[in-house]
């Protein structure tokens, strides 16, 4: 039942990423009802998370104009999640 319910909040957080990808890319008015309910939210709950991994990647990006912090998040996701998987399995 837990592992369940960890696997569904990574899940959520993947769905939430990928809408912050989505916003990158399609540039919404700013009165646009979508943009001002879900931005907000959306960056406020990535950004925390993908600011370090873009400082980190800065140097190696060489001023490519493509932000590979969402992809590299993903992956660590994925590795976390695998790991916390593991522990609750075995306890």
């Amino acid at each position: 039942m837990v592992i369940g319910a960890v696997s569904i909040a990574f899940q959520i957080y993947y769905v939430i990423l990928l809408a912050r990808v989505i916003f990158s890319w399609v540039p919404l008015p700013t009165y646009h009802p979508l943009k001002r309910a879900l931005h907000p939210v959306v960056f406020g709950l990535t950004e925390p998370l993908l600011a370090p991994i873009r400082s980190w990647l800065r140097p190696y990006q060489g001023g490519m104009p493509l932000d590979l912090s969402p992809m590299l998040l993903m992956l660590l996701l994925g590795v976390l999640q695998a790991l916390v998987r593991r522990v609750l399995s075995g306890l």
